[in-house]
């Protein structure tokens, strides 16, 4: 199921299905992150870090609707 799901959040996020880059609220947060660094520069494991808590909020926010569609359908 992870796999599934890794895959789906890679075609949404590529797609601009799922578009980071346009959420205002999204990019305040991450130009703070990078204002911590000289030039900017992350370092590449907290970019890897962003990346997987990204991936994370996608993976329970899918978990969640399918279990409230579950939910809708037997109740």
């Amino acid at each position: 199921m992870e796999e599934t799901l890794r895959e789906l959040y890679i075609r949404e996020t590529s797609r601009d299905g799922l578009d980071f880059d346009s959420d205002p609220e999204y990019q305040a947060y991450y130009t703070q992150a990078e204002a911590i660094w000289k030039g900017g520069d992350m370092p590449p494991a907290v970019f890897h870090l962003l990346e997987v808590s990204n991936f994370l909020s996608f993976a329970h926010g899918f978990r969640l609707g399918a279990r409230l569609a579950g939910w809708v359908q037997t109740g």
